[in-house]
C-alpha cells in the first residue's frame, strides 16, 4: 500500500476544547501530539480498515 496516494484522517482537539475528525490530503502525515497551524492538536490517528500491521509481521514467521 502506498501511503502517499491516500488521504489521511485524524481526530483533532481545538484550543476551545471542541474536537473534530479532519481529512488531510495525500502526502501530509500527522502523528498524535502534533500541533497544527490553527492551534489544534492531533489526539488520535485511526488506522484504515484494509491494512493491519500485525498481519505483515505474522507473514514473516509463517512456515
Amino acid at each position: 500500500m502506498n501511503s502517499w496516494s491516500y488521504s489521511m484522517w485524524a481526530y483533532v482537539k481545538h484550543p476551545d476544547g471542541s474536537t473534530e475528525e479532519r481529512e488531510f490530503p495525500a502526502g501530509i502525515y500527522v502523528e498524535i501530539g502534533d500541533i497544527l497551524e490553527d492551534g489544534a492538536v492531533v489526539i488520535d490517528v485511526p488506522y484504515p480498515d484494509d491494512y493491519d500491521d500485525d498481519m505483515d509481521a505474522l507473514a514473516i514467521y509463517d512456515d
